[in-house]
């Protein structure tokens, strides 16, 4: 560990003791002091985390700092138990699924060889790629690790310097298109799976498959187009690709015939995805269309007893559950009641504008995750309350605050903001891009989903999906 990680953990266990023992805030509770001083702990160790500190450590250290001080056990471990865990579980095997079955490589390729190589059409790959994986799989390491080294393939292929402007635009359309577009619907991502679980339970009813496609799927369709756009127009080399499409015909040919196993996978997939998208008529949940469908892939075969316990990060899973209980806790120990009217009044005093709202909002999120790093999770469980009032008063959708706050959760004007962007980086052996492309690339996101929200708001307002003024 080095030395600026140690200060930053030293720095933060020094503001937890001064606030678990100085109790300096005096409308909280003492016990609301202790799990403010317990989280800032478990922060550090997420923020400051190293090869050889899990996420485990942290949700330990939460976990037990928890229990000591008190907060009830079904509070500490509500997220273990929360529909949106039990959803996690099965998407990120599916993924696994994908790349043992191969399947994932074969679909990358068969849309690779449909276009003439050049930094034009492999945008334009990148996003159909990106639209498909996400149907199949929300697991976004999994579509990363599908298309970064066929990226980074690509680029050897091309006689593409390394860290140029070349390699960033190839590897950063890539990542991006693995990212974004799978928002728009909610099994897309994993964003449209943890939301859920951190809204109020008041709220949870209102966050069905289709009123999130109905908020989300024009801003981050929008999103996506215009960050390739802006990445090909501020990237492109004078120089052209030097590649024939024979490349990429010679190795979709090279995997042969398509597998039983791979069509079973697909197979299984596409009707989850189906049984995902109706539920309104089939009545079919989510998490029990996603666990019917693990149940499939393991009765066929495609997940075997040894891949239960090697087949999808075991850490990330205990993470995001330990993440998904924040919100009961802090509300249990009266820390979101403490902190609720220090933020409630000027977020009330734009959301009677649901344009303007969202751009604040947006961007005083942009300025949180600074110091919020892993996607911001902690303050969204810290001000999940305010879902409720945000409806009840003023119309708006929880499914609609969200695109504001995942679009800050994604944003990486550096590199440590995003976890994504430094596992593409590891992905490609710090190959693809510099630190310069990277701080561009966000400074081009962040502009993107300016456009994309302005654009969209005049969609959600011609669709009635905006409160009447």
């Amino acid at each position: 560990m080095n030395n600026l990680k140690k200060s930053g953990i030293f720095i933060f266990v020094v503001c937890a003791l001064v606030i678990g023992v100085g109790k300096p805030f005096p409308d909280l509770s003492p016990q609301g002091h202790h799990i403010i001083a317990v989280t800032l702990v478990c922060l550090s160790l997420w923020v400051f985390k190293t090869d050889s500190i899990p996420y485990l450590a942290g949700c330990a250290v939460l976990l037990a700092g928890s229990l000591i001080f008190k907060m009830p056990l079904a509070a500490v471990v509500s997220g273990y138990t929360s529909p949106a865990l039990w959803t996690l579980i099965p998407a990120l095997f599916f993924g696994f699924a994908l790349i043992k079955t191969g399947l994932g490589k074969r679909i990358a390729y068969f849309v690779l060889m449909r276009f003439e190589p050049s930094y034009l059409t492999i945008c334009v790959s990148w996003f159909i790629i990106g639209l498909v994986l996400s149907a199949l799989t929300p697991s976004i390491t999994v579509r990363l690790s599908i298309v970064m080294p066929i990226a980074m393939s690509f680029v050897e292929a091309c006689k593409v310097p390394d860290r140029s402007r070349g390699s960033a635009l190839i590897c950063l359309a890539a990542w991006g298109s693995a990212i974004l577009p799978g928002i728009g619907w909610q099994t897309g991502s994993l964003w449209g799976i943890l939301m859920v679980g951190f809204y109020p339970a008041a709220m949870k009813p209102l966050a069905t498959p289709g009123a999130w496609f109905a908020y989300m799927s024009v801003p981050w369709i929008i999103i996506t187009i215009v960050f390739l756009i802006l990445l090909y127009l501020f990237l492109k080399p004078k120089e052209g690709l030097c590649l024939s499409r024979e490349v990429f015909k010679e190795q979709y040919a090279s995997f042969g015939r398509i597998t039983r196993q791979e069509m079973l996978c697909g197979v299984i997939l596409v009707c989850a995805f189906v049984l995902f998208s109706t539920e309104k008529w089939t009545g079919i949940r989510t998490v029990e269309a996603a666990l019917m469908a693990l149940a499939a892939l393991i009765i066929f075969g495609i997940i075997k007893a040894p891949d239960v316990s090697s087949g999808v990060n075991w850490d990330v899973i205990n993470f995001l559950a330990v993440v998904l209980g924040l919100p009961p806790m802090f509300i249990k120990s009266g820390i979101s009641d403490w902190a609720r009217p220090l933020v409630e009044p000027w977020i009330f005093s734009i959301a009677a504008s649901p344009l303007i709202f969202l751009l604040i909002i947006t961007v005083v999120f942009w300025a949180i995750r600074f110091i919020d790093i892993p996607w911001g999770y902690t303050t969204i469980a810290l001000f999940s309350p305010l879902f409720v009032p945000l409806y009840e008063k003023f119309g708006l959708h929880p499914v609609l605050v969200s695109v504001a706050v995942i679009a800050a959760g994604n944003s990486f004007f550096l590199a440590y903001q995003q976890p994504f962007v430094m596992i593409g980086d590891t992905m490609t052996n710090s190959r693809a891009w510099s630190g310069g492309h990277v701080a561009l690339g966000g400074a081009l996101y962040a502009i993107a989903v300016i456009i994309g929200i302005i654009v969209s708001y005049f969609y959600w307002q011609a669709m009635g999906l905006l409160p009447i003024v």
